[in-house]
């Protein structure tokens, strides 16, 4: 296989506060290969957008600070690069559709001017080519009457139609690599699938790589090449997508698929994780997974857990995945019922 267009090496972001340093992501290695799309997925807290902010070197510092760990954008490491450097990759070769586009847009510059700018900026044209590579991305996101769309500001657009112009401006420079972190947010299933087919199709167009960043394990299902799942500033289980559906190693990846609903069963109510994502700043010490976990065995899991390989490109961050592996353990157990 070549060699990826993007790796994490050991990244660790933290945020030094009043109270204590906050380790938002603390070790995250993935990395992501040219026409590729790798889902990043968890709960909200465990770290997703952290690293994708990262990547762009946008942590607001203070209080934010990459403490260690390599970004290798093809060779180059974005943790060392200037920020002229960095100016010059964001949104060019690197691009990012944002989670909140309420916002994200600017409120005193029409969508078209948005986009625009972002093209003239990267591409050197003149600005009457940059307003047409505008108005032709807000109809590939499917917006109607584009050209009078693109005089519209913000304020005048519904909050789907404004994710979509998001959508546009992280495209419009055909980056490397687009960071789309949960790109559907607002839309209905209808363009949801629109989106995602059309980003499916630029991606094959021009090889580019895709990092996802979602809750939605269907999209991730349709989608994904391979999954990153996090928890709490880690990557807990790395491998493709088939063997994530199919035979998650880690309690917490299986506790996430057995809280889907399932077609044709009738049940009283979700199964859920018991608990919530730790505080940041006070991880529990060991696995951090373990006090929500229903196979943690002390004192084993009482211990730091490293990413290990466990059968094939399958790792998973959990002593008790050779158990899992061999069959011999259910990382999910009904009702979430502790096993010895």
């Amino acid at each position: 296989m070549s060699d990826p267009l993007l790796r994490l090496d050991d990244l660790k972001t933290y945020f030094h506060t009043d109270e204590a340093v906050v380790r938002a992501v603390d070790g995250v290695s993935y990395e992501v290969h040219a026409g590729e799309t790798l889902a990043v997925v968890g709960e909200s807290g465990s770290g997703k957008s952290v690293t994708a902010l990262s990547i762009l070197r946008l942590i607001p510092q203070p209080p934010g600070r990459i403490e260690g760990g390599r970004i290798l954008f093809k060779g180059r490491d974005l943790v060392t690069a200037s920020e002229a450097e960095m100016r010059r990759i964001r949104g060019a070769e690197i691009s990012m559709i944002f989670q909140e586009p309420m916002t994200s847009l600017n409120p005193v510059f029409t969508c078209g001017e948005q986009i625009v700018e972002a093209v003239v900026l990267h591409e050197r044209v003149d600005r009457r080519a940059a307003r047409r590579r505008a108005i032709e991305m807000l109809e590939l996101v499917g917006i109607p009457s584009a050209a009078q769309r693109a005089d519209a500001y913000p304020h005048q657009l519904s909050g789907g139609m404004r994710q979509r112009v998001m959508i546009a401006m992280a495209l419009a420079c055909r980056p490397s690599v687009l960071i789309a972190d949960e790109p559907t947010t607002a839309l209905d299933v209808t363009i949801q699938a629109q989106i995602l087919e059309l980003l499916k199709r630029l991606q094959q167009e021009i090889g580019m790589a895709v990092i996802l960043i979602t809750h939605d394990l269907g999209v991730v299902a349709e989608t994904a090449d391979r999954v990153a799942v996090m928890y709490a500033g880690q990557v807990v289980e790395y491998c493709d997508v088939r063997s994530a559906f199919a035979r998650p190693l880690h309690p917490y990846t299986a506790g996430l698929q057995a809280s889907l609903p399932r077609l044709g069963e009738t049940r009283e109510s979700l199964r859920v994780i018991p608990g919530n994502v730790p505080n940041p700043a006070h991880f529990p010490d060991g696995c951090r997974f373990h006090p929500r976990c229903p196979v943690m065995i002390a004192p084993a899991c009482l211990e730091p857990q490293t990413l290990r390989i466990i059968d094939d490109d399958h790792a998973a961050r959990c002593i008790r995945a050779d158990a899992i592996a061999a069959g011999t353990l259910d990382p999910a157990p009904p009702e979430q019922e502790r096993v010895p």
